[in-house]
């Protein structure tokens, strides 16, 4: 009974967030920014000459693309679609982190342990990125999540799936469109991967076909993101690259002190540490030859930065890309801890009960000041989604029941809350309101002064 403790705290720890997501999903609404634009053209072009059409005019990420409009306002003008997509992000996302922990640290079903890092592993990112809102509640970020997990899945397939063509058709699938979903994946998935295939060839001499199909599919991907006519358009015509490695470099710096200062994740990275036993062969990397990859990711992350992010005019890193980087850090250093816990093979012999409660009662305590956990709890404690919901949905039940061509509408009163990202413009040229007045067939469509 004792050693059941652990899970139960896991499951509390775990939980507590999910309810709060679950539950304020219920209040989700589209955004007024992309997500009626996305909708628009998806309803009136198809999916697919929609995301062409995207491809086109401003964004290389061509999966991503195609997964923007299939915007649930493409299907329907009703907001109750946007509820389900938390609930399927939170259990895909398990599930894939399940099995990643299952094949990486040869737990079976029934090891409480397996369960114990599946619960707190997901949890632990809910509760330190910055971006939690934008990637699950907002339609247009839910692809960055997305992105993080066709990583986890590429992996899980890679080294633990032995049928050949299932595993060469599937690996090939997902390069291309992990490749395709956002420039940071992209940087930081092939920052991993090639080098780790130099490192094959270098030890055994030899390159396989499997090897070759997918360095043409990688190929024929990162040809369609930098040739992409969009980025050609939205490029500017000055790129100062000095500029733009010292940023990159600072920037990265700023999330990586983001992932020191949480104790969130130190106790996760304990609770790995105290939870997984040796396996029944050790991972594949001395640390002599994961210090030589890992230089290579470095190198090829701050190198590709520059020419991809700041040759796209970007200024800043969003909290979406925030969340992203962060969860990629989260990952990298859980190897290190991994591997650097199989080499003290005597604490294989405590008791780990003791220390798992302990930490787990001291995640759980730090909740209480996390910062996503109190916002979360208070949109739920004080109905702030739930207010803002109701006036929202209320304002565009108004234009959608309207017969008037030219519709003013009043301004968000309720704006003390997360759901509350941007208002609509008092200029109906503008180009949310032009958006929302052809998806809803109207001549114009803007704020009243």
């Amino acid at each position: 009974m004792f050693s059941k403790i652990p899970l139960f705290l896991s499951l509390v720890v775990w939980g507590f967030m999910a309810f709060l997501l679950i539950t304020l999903s219920f209040y989700n609404q589209p955004s007024i920014t992309d997500d009626f634009c996305f909708g628009l053209m998806g309803r009136d072009f198809g999916i697919f000459h929609g995301a062409y059409q995207y491809y086109m005019g401003w964004s290389d990420r061509y999966f991503a693309d195609l997964l923007l409009h299939l915007n649930p306002l493409v299907f329907s003008n009703s907001f109750e679609h946007f509820k389900w997509v938390t609930t399927i992000l939170i259990v895909l996302g398990f599930l894939n982190g399940y099995y990643f922990f299952k094949n990486v640290l040869q737990l079976s079903h029934n090891d409480p342990n397996l369960w114990i890092l599946s619960l707190v592993g997901q949890a632990v990112c809910w509760y330190t990125i910055p971006g939690l809102f934008q990637l699950f509640f907002w339609f247009t970020g839910h692809y960055y999540y997305l992105s993080f997990h066709f990583v986890l899945l590429f992996i899980n397939i890679y080294f633990y799936c032995s049928r050949p063509i299932l595993r060469l058709s599937l690996l090939s699938s997902l390069l291309f469109c992990l490749i395709g979903s956002s420039e940071i994946t992209m940087i930081m998935f092939s920052g991993i991967f090639w080098p780790f295939q130099c490192y094959i060839y270098w030890k055994h001499k030899k390159i396989n076909s499997e090897t070759i199909i997918l360095f043409i599919v990688w190929s024929i991907s990162i040809g369609l993101v930098l040739l992409s006519p969009g980025n050609k358009i939205r490029a500017p015509k000055n790129i100062d690259y000095i500029k733009g490695l010292t940023e990159s470099i600072f920037n990265f710096g700023i999330l990586f002190k983001i992932y020191l200062k949480s104790p969130l994740i130190w106790i996760f990275n304990l609770l790995l540490f105290f939870t997984i036993e040796n396996p029944k062969k050790k991972l594949i990397f001395s640390f002599k030859e994961f210090g030589l990859i890992f230089s290579m990711f470095i190198f090829s992350y701050f190198m590709a930065f520059i020419p991809i992010a700041f040759g796209l005019g970007e200024k800043f890193i969003p909290e979406r890309v925030q969340s992203l980087i962060i969860m990629y850090l989260i990952l990298g250093m859980s190897y290190i801890i991994v591997r650097f816990t199989f080499s003290f093979a005597p604490l294989n012999q405590i008791n780990r009960t003791i220390p798992q409660i302990t930490l787990l009662i001291t995640f759980i305590v730090c909740l209480f000041f996390n910062k996503n956990s109190k916002q979360f709890y208070e949109e739920w404690r004080f109905d702030k989604a739930k207010s803002y919901a109701k006036e929202n949905t209320d304002r565009f039940d108004q234009v959608l029941k309207s017969q008037e061509k030219h519709i003013i509408i009043p301004a968000i009163k309720n704006k003390n809350t997360l759901f509350f990202m941007e208002e609509l413009s008092t200029d109906p040229s503008h180009l949310w309101c032009k958006c929302i007045a052809n998806y809803y067939g109207k001549a114009d469509i803007h704020l009243s002064n």
